[in-house]
């Protein structure tokens, strides 16, 4: 199952799984928002429902989004009747928008959902390629340690709604990179699953993968509100620049 086809089976319960009026969107909002010029442009990878383009286009700058699901753009589009956020419906590893822009910028691990090392550059590249002189990259991630460390298989459950629940069953895979998780709806109904591979990065290889494309990296902290970034950390938002601005 490609990502786009997993995103496509969550997006009816996507906003149960991350709710879009959580602090973390606010911050995060706030964060992009303040890298940008007034009315400047953003592009988002991965944009989804649009949970944080449709508040960063509610702030005046001109939004775009990237995504393979077509699902996920309809439930952006449902939510967004104005069509303040516009977007383009591609794999924003090979896929780009032919634009230039303030800040591009790919949030909660979706960084991770290209599945191999070599593609995880090429979405680096497409980064580089729409970005404005001046302009800034943003990536927000878990920092793999623990999962790293994980040692067989691992089940949790979710709360959605008060009907029902996500069982996650998770399967890391060391050698690869590779987090399997299956993701099963439990409402009352036929159990609904869904396969989700991601490939982890350490922050370093991602600094790495942005040499290679071009990029340096500017700041690193532990999440939107600017925390610290340590060995206590569990994620990272990274801010990197063009090592040379596009002519």
């Amino acid at each position: 199952m490609d990502s786009a086809t997993t995103y496509d089976a969550l997006a009816d319960v996507y906003d149960l799984m991350y709710p879009p009026a959580s602090p973390d969107i606010s911050d995060a909002v706030a964060f992009i928002a303040d890298l940008a010029p007034e009315g400047g442009r953003v592009l988002e990878l991965g944009v989804g429902n649009g949970r944080i383009a449709i508040p960063l286009a509610e702030r005046g700058l001109t939004v775009h989004g990237i995504d393979g699901s077509e699902q996920m753009l309809e439930k952006l589009a449902a939510r967004d009747p104005e069509g303040k956020v516009t977007t383009t419906a591609a794999d924003f590893t090979t896929g780009g928008t032919g634009e230039r822009f303030d800040v591009v910028f790919i949030a909660l691990n979706t960084f991770f959902a290209p599945t191999t090392a070599e593609a995880q550059v090429q979405c680096m590249q497409r980064m580089r390629e729409q970005l404005a002189p001046g302009g800034r990259v943003v990536i927000e991630a878990f920092e793999p340690r623990a999962f790293h460390q994980q040692e067989g298989e691992k089940t949790s459950t979710r709360y959605l709604s008060p009907t029902s629940v996500m069982v996650d069953s998770t399967h890391v895979m060391r050698d690869r990179q590779l987090i399997l998780v299956i993701h099963t709806v439990v409402d009352g109904g036929v159990p609904r699953p869904t396969q989700e591979v991601i490939r982890y990065a350490w922050p370093t290889e991602i600094d790495l993968m942005a040499r290679l494309a071009g990029l340096r990296l500017v700041e690193r902290r532990g999440g939107w509100r600017g925390e610290a970034f340590d060995a206590n950390s569990h994620r990272h938002v990274s801010v990197y620049e063009a090592v040379e601005d596009p002519k």
